[in-house]
């Protein structure tokens, strides 16, 4: 009885543990198995060397999906190409620079302003991922001759792959350029550099440089005696009398303009002293008008009453001068041969009430 006791306890705990594990998985695992995402591919045509499955896709650094697929055209499409196909999978909260409800839509919109994949490396260490992003410079994407069955995102060159053509570049120039024809021109060029040194003439060489400095010294000559001379002295004595004339001037006109400055400089005072007068007036001036629009106010304010009364009356004239202007055009002579109308008496009043209201 003990010993079945014991199985059942057993048996209840494994079965408790069963289902809290299971509880837990469910708990924690639910967001991944009902998460959706939207798969893209793209091709690639150089290595991707480093990139494995469940390498990250990012947007700027950003993760937004992984790599579910690395296989070729020839394989899922069966046809002929030397490409590599990487499929991948987009979060549905991905956003690439793009609004929208859904990450298809987004990501739609984002290619057709110019997104780019291409694949980059971490560091050193050689591991691979795919990051996205807009290129400002769109290079001609890859021709693909299928129908792809996920969102096509166009794939650009990565920096490694962009080097080694540079590199290749250079290296077909390099071998295009022929060194012994340079090295030839080289030794022709120093030939005739040569020549044209031992066509050189020394002697010439030293009567021109004898006659050059015979030049010179005439030269100095000639300005040596231009200096002493009696006509270059009275020049400068005339430039020194000049310029004291000047000097002269200069101090005799400093008083005039000293006294000019100080004479603005009153006036200056003056027009300020002025203008604080007026300012000080012209407020005196607006606080009189103030005073003036607040008794007029106060006064139509009192007497507002007969002012409409006035208005009233002035209305009903203009109303019967109105009338009887349209009754002068109609009938001119009413004017003259009409007699004016009976006078309404009480009688006459109660009459025509009764008239009306029969």
């Amino acid at each position: 009885m003990t010993q079945q006791a014991n199985f059942f306890k057993l048996g209840l705990f494994v079965i408790i543990a069963f289902s809290l594990g299971a509880a837990f998985l469910i708990a924690f695992g639910a967001g991944e198995f009902f998460k959706t995402e939207t798969l893209g591919e793209t091709c690639f045509d150089e290595s991707v060397q480093g990139l494995d499955i469940g390498s990250e896709v990012k947007y700027k650094g950003v993760k937004i999906g992984t790599v579910k697929a690395i296989t070729t055209p020839t394989k899922l499409y069966n046809i002929q190409s030397n490409y590599v196909l990487v499929t991948f999978s987009l979060s549905d909260d991905c956003y690439v620079g793009q609004t929208g409800e859904t990450s298809t839509l987004r990501i739609k919109k984002a290619i057709a302003e110019g997104l780019s994949i291409h694949l980059s490396f971490k560091g050193l260490t050689g591991a691979a991922y795919l990051e996205t992003d807009y290129s400002g410079k769109r290079e001609i994407p890859l021709d693909i001759n299928w129908h792809p069955t996920n969102i096509y995102v166009p794939s650009s060159k990565s920096n490694i792959k962009r080097m080694g053509d540079a590199l290749n570049e250079i290296l077909d120039n390099l071998s295009v350029v022929k060194l012994s024809d340079i090295t030839a021109e080289l030794k022709s060029l120093l030939q005739t550099l040569n020549q044209k040194a031992n066509a050189l003439s020394m002697a010439q060489i030293s009567i021109q440089t004898e006659n050059l400095l015979k030049e010179i010294r005439q030269t100095n000559q000639i300005l040596a005696t231009t200096l002493t001379s009696e006509r270059f002295t009275r020049l400068i004595a005339d430039a020194q009398g000049s310029f004291t004339g000047l000097k002269a001037i200069v101090n005799n006109a400093k008083q005039p303009i000293d006294n000019t400055l100080k004479d603005f400089e009153k006036t200056a005072g003056s027009t300020k002293s002025m203008a604080t007068d007026l300012e000080a007036n012209i407020g005196t001036m607006l606080d009189s008008l103030n005073k003036t629009s607040k008794m007029m106010e106060h006064m139509i304010w009192l007497n507002s009453d007969a002012v409409q009364r006035a208005v009233e009356n002035f209305e009903d004239t203009s109303e019967n001068l109105k009338q009887l202007s349209i009754e002068l055009k109609q009938y001119p002579g009413r004017l003259l041969f009409e007699s004016p109308p009976e006078k309404n008496t009480p009688e006459k009043i109660k009459e025509k009430l009764k008239t009306d209201e029969n």
